[in-house]
């Protein structure tokens, strides 16, 4: 491991330990990895004073910033960590992974005391049932609902779906369809 990779880690770790409050810092440990660029490379900075860990790698089109906890993985070229405030957002490339869910948007926040997930512009969510395009994404874990706003598109194997608004109920596995829409869908000629 070189010396870049170990010091962020190291750093981060820190963050974790000290600075982390809510939910996250309770229930969950994670790591932060700069690759794809030299140890000379000034990547990132920590106010620990102000609780803010900053890292922006966008100058290096292969370079990546990855926030990896238990089950969950977040990156992109560019991030702002304010552990005081528990809120996470990722721009430029921002991707997110979790178990069978992908997430790929021009910008993703978490803002982790009101357990609130957004997306926006280019949203792309990809399922092993659907894949949904849209403007904008917000999710409600306690709700366990999606909200899909703007230019939406669902494409299912049998499918397609699309409007302005559209509420994924994730638990029931229900959609919920607001204003117009349209849908195409391919039928079982037996």
């Amino acid at each position: 491991m070189n010396k870049t990779r170990m010091s962020v880690l190291l750093l981060v770790v820190f963050c974790c330990v000290v600075g982390v409050r809510g939910a996250w810092a309770a229930t969950k440990m994670g790591t932060l990895e700069i690759t794809g660029v030299s140890e000379e490379t000034s990547t990132g900075n920590y106010d620990p004073q102000g609780g803010v860990f900053q890292a922006d790698v966008r100058e290096f089109p292969e370079a990546l910033i990855n926030v990896k906890f238990e089950d969950l993985q977040l990156s992109g070229q560019q991030m702002e960590w304010r552990t005081k405030d528990n809120y996470l957002i990722f721009s430029t490339a921002a991707k997110l992974h979790k178990d069978d869910f992908n997430l790929t948007a021009d910008v993703i926040e978490y803002f982790g005391d009101e357990e609130r997930l957004e997306a926006a512009g280019n949203v792309v969510v990809v399922t092993e049932d659907a894949t949904v395009h849209a403007d904008h994404l917000v999710y409600e874990e306690k709700s366990d609902e999606a909200l899909f706003t703007g230019q939406v598109r669902v494409t299912f194997t049998d499918g397609t779906l699309a409007g302005e608004k559209f509420l994924m109920l994730v638990e029931k596995g229900e959609l919920r369809f607001f204003g117009a829409f349209q849908g195409e869908f391919k039928t079982d000629s037996n």
